[in-house]
């Protein structure tokens, strides 16, 4: 979350310390107003209006307290980099995706209700087959959702509007003056960047969903040979590979993930520009 898209007011305002003040002050408000009297009213006013001026005073004061911001940034830090659940990982897929990985689970259902029929000698490497294929299917959801990501990434960037950019700053270069050409050079160099991001997950996204279509290909195998429980080593050996592969296929992403990093906007590399350009006139 962006610095700006932060209500450190509403954070305050919700945080628990000033919630239980709030509550002990009206809390203790209230009760002087049973006491009936002058007495009582007085107190009720008193107590009432010193709540909501203190109030007022921590709405003020503490949004603007570089402590207090450090601390929120650092909560929405640690909201941000925690990994999504099952749940929420589903909920973010588009409705293609999210019939595709239903119509999965319900394979497996059926897969596991035909190995329940079978003899208690066979459990074994049955149980095996099922805890081997429910990796898959939460490596299935993972893959989706990293799919759904570079979706998005790729509706963002399109690499022809970019290759276009990137040939008209080429063309101004040729007239700049030599302030306006650092300018270009540096927007010519995130233009590139921003290109080669997009290059790498078009990449990714082809290796994505070709693990996906995999994935379901040897659920189905499996759904299939489960009516008959013929050749189970070979089964066995399907699920190895497959376990395999996506792992790599995992791993490649997760390393992929870390070379992009945040994205940058050109005003990132123009604006310092900018400011280097006029602290030398």
């Amino acid at each position: 979350m962006n610095e700006r898209d932060i209500n450190y007011t509403r954070e305050t305002f919700l945080h628990p310390w000033n919630l239980s003040f709030l509550t002990i002050g009206a809390g203790t408000a209230l009760a002087f107003s049973f006491v009936g009297g002058p007495f009582g009213e007085t107190f009720f006013q008193s107590v009432l209006t010193a709540t909501v001026a203190f109030e007022l005073l921590v709405l003020g004061y503490i949004p603007r307290h570089q402590r207090f911001r450090n601390i929120i940034r650092a909560k929405y830090a640690a909201i941000a980099a925690k990994p999504p659940t099952q749940r929420e990982m589903y909920r973010q897929l588009n409705r293609a995706n999210q019939r595709r990985y239903i119509r999965l689970r319900d394979l497996e259902k059926e897969l596991q209700a035909n190995y329940r029929k079978f003899s208690f000698a066979s459990q074994g490497i049955l149980e095996s087959h099922t805890a081997k294929i429910e990796g898959l299917m939460n490596s299935c959801l993972k893959l989706m959702f990293q799919q759904e990501r570079y979706t998005a990434f790729g509706q963002r960037q399109r690499e022809q509007e970019l290759t276009t950019a990137i040939a008209a700053v080429q063309l101004e270069l040729e007239d700049a003056s030599e302030p306006v050409r650092n300018i270009k050079l540096r927007r010519l160099k995130v233009l590139e960047h921003r290109r080669e991001r997009f290059k790498k997950a078009q990449e990714q996204l082809e290796m994505i969903e070709a693990q996906v279509a995999t994935i379901e290909d040897v659920v189905k195998y499996i759904h299939e040979q489960s009516l008959t429980l013929n050749n189970p080593e070979e089964i066995t050996y399907q699920l190895d590979l497959l376990l395999s592969e996506v792992e790599e296929t995992e791993a490649s992403v997760s390393q992929i993930e870390s070379v992009f990093g945040p994205e940058e906007s050109e005003n990132d590399w123009e604006v310092p520009a900018i400011l280097q350009s006029r602290s030398r006139t």
